[in-house]
């Protein structure tokens, strides 16, 4: 034996999602972590969200619920996470800077968060005409909590930065009547939890924003209920379940999405299924894109 292979057999890497040790040229999956969370409002913790979900995917079974699948044997490279800056515009820029160069390489980048003002940043770095969104917020606010941009006005800086793109979002349930009138104004394509309960329909209306078009899937856990997913920084009642999220999110995967992120895990408030759940979801991403 050498002393190499001593070495690897006495000590062991950091933890990567799945526990794989995928190389970046060969990778088709870009997964990287954002740990911040200083604009929540409630309850702060997502920024140690990428780290539980890497914990949780190398401690569950890795194959897909819906199709004979193993996710230890796709592409992947966990870059590790953006490196850490108090200041949001930093952080922005960083994640603006990784998930362009990404995309441009031609790999799929997959965002771990972490709060959901991110997804500004990584949406204005893609080739992407829509954005699909799973949330239980619409974070239309112009201003929360004295920011201009945080996890609560994200979509709507969003909206005005790219007035041309179509936004979905699937999940809604707790918003104020300002942001609904806002989005309606900007037709904004919005499907409330009791209406997902019509797969078929809700499918129907997808396809019409993903057949022939680049998009851009996003999931806040707090899409979900509660009593499947606890550990998040906003909870709301009345949520989907896991498995109404992965039916949906095969079909999206099923139609290529350029980009890809989950985020707001928080552990502090965690019994293990939220990161159970956010891990169960990656795999299922990459069981319904292997083939697409």
């Amino acid at each position: 034996m050498s002393l190499e292979d001593e070495l690897r057999f006495s000590l062991r890497q950091r933890e990567t999602f799945l526990g794989v040790e995928g190389g970046f040229a060969d990778a088709q999956y870009f997964i990287f972590g954002v740990p911040y969370d200083l604009t929540s409002s409630f309850r702060p913790g997502s920024r140690f969200g990428p780290e539980a979900v890497r914990r949780f995917s190398a401690n569950i079974e890795a194959n897909s619920y819906s199709k004979p699948y193993d996710a230890t044997t796709a592409k992947v490279y966990d870059a590790g996470d953006i490196v850490f800056s108090y200041k949001l515009s930093t952080m922005l820029k960083r994640v603006y800077r990784v998930v362009k160069n990404v995309s441009l390489s031609g790999k799929m980048p997959v965002m771990v968060g972490g709060e959901h003002t991110f997804t500004y940043a990584a949406f204005s770095a893609v080739n992407a005409s829509t954005l699909i969104i799973f949330d239980a917020h619409f974070d239309l606010r112009n201003e929360y909590c004295d920011l201009w941009l945080n996890h609560a006005t994200y979509l709507r800086r969003l909206i005005e930065k790219r007035p041309q793109a179509k936004i979905v979002v699937l999940g809604v349930r707790a918003f104020d009547l300002a942001e609904e009138k806002f989005a309606r104004e900007k037709k904004i394509t919005f499907v409330k939890p009791s209406e997902l309960n019509d797969v078929s329909r809700t499918m129907r209306i997808l396809k019409e924003f993903v057949a022939n078009r680049s998009f851009y899937l996003s999931v806040d856990l707090d899409v979900l209920d509660p009593c499947y997913a606890p550990g998040v920084g906003n909870p709301e009642p009345c949520g989907i379940t896991p498995g109404q999220l992965f039916d949906l999110i095969h079909f999206l995967g099923e139609h290529s999405p350029v980009a890809f992120d989950v985020m707001e895990l928080n552990p502090l408030y965690d019994n293990g299924s939220t990161a159970a759940v956010a891990s169960k979801l990656l795999i299922e991403l990459l069981a319904s894109t292997a083939e697409s």
